[in-house]
């Protein structure tokens, strides 16, 4: 009987919890709706983050006929951009700011950059600022670009005339040996087979002139194309940016339940807490 006794004081009686918990019920919606008003005071007095996305394509250059590079090593700008906009700093960031910058497995000139703000103006304007100082970053390599290719194409221009000149002396001096061979005698036929032979001389190398300044042409040709809009391309936004109507931080739906059964878990504990010390002041 004695075991008995002992195995009935350790079960516990369902009954007794909840008269418990309906004799402090009150306590119970009290502090559950308090739980629930301070996260709703901290849901609407603090600011709504929105998150913006956009693809970035760097910008090139075209020195030749072949493909065009970019202006830097795209691995490069992503860890300079990280750095500068602290993108996987511990310390607080202001808002808007970087949350991640990412390059596709293949991509040479493009990556993407996520970008949180409290407005999705402000983050769109955030990521034009991003693409707008890239683009100054790398002013002076694109001007040595353009410089260098002048210079190029200057140097072109003196070989094209100077090739042209070449060209007239030997044209003069064709016309030169057909005169000689025109007023000469039956009797100078030696020296005019030596003229003949000059004259076929100096037309190969007026030929090979001529082809000479039709590549010079087609380089200076090239060389101008370098230095154009469709050889040099800025540091641009690709297609549309990704905006959220809605802000991904703070999820009031989310806090308000989890505040709620946060509250009432708590009142809970607190009614039986209090329960339980009164049955040790009422057995002492």
């Amino acid at each position: 009987m004695e075991e008995t006794h002992y195995r009935n004081t350790d079960v516990i009686d369902l009954r007794e919890l909840v008269l418990v918990i309906k004799k402090r019920k009150k306590l119970i919606v009290f502090i559950s709706l308090l739980f629930v008003l301070l996260a709703g005071v901290y849901v609407y007095t603090t600011k709504p983050v929105y998150q913006v996305k956009a693809m970035v394509e760097i910008g090139k250059l075209e020195a030749g006929t072949t493909k065009e590079t970019p202006i830097d090593n795209i691995g490069d700008i992503k860890q300079k951009l990280e750095y500068i906009y602290g993108v996987n700093s511990k310390k607080k960031q202001i808002y808007p700011k970087v949350k991640a910058i990412s390059i596709g497995k293949k991509s040479k000139s493009v990556f993407s950059v996520l970008v949180e703000g409290h407005s999705n103006g402000d983050a769109i304007s955030f990521i034009k600022t991003i693409v707008s100082k890239i683009e100054t970053n790398y002013k002076t390599k694109v001007s040595t670009f353009i410089n260098t290719q002048k210079e190029l194409i200057s140097l072109t221009n003196d070989d094209i005339q100077t090739a042209k000149d070449n060209l007239k002396k030997l044209q003069n001096t064709l016309e030169n040996y057909n005169q000689k061979i025109l007023n000469l005698s039956q009797k100078d036929a030696a020296l005019a087979g030596i003229y003949t032979i000059q004259i076929s001389q100096n037309q190969a190398q007026a030929q090979g002139l001529q082809s000479h300044i039709s590549a010079l042409k087609a380089k200076l040709y090239n060389l101008k194309l370098t230095i154009t809009p469709l050889r040099i391309s800025k540091t641009k936004i690709v297609g549309n940016i990704e905006v959220l109507d809605k802000p991904i931080k703070p999820k009031k739906a989310l806090i308000m339940i989890v505040a709620f059964i946060t509250g009432l878990m708590f009142s809970i504990f607190l009614v039986f807490f209090l329960a339980f010390v009164q049955g040790l002041k009422e057995e002492k």
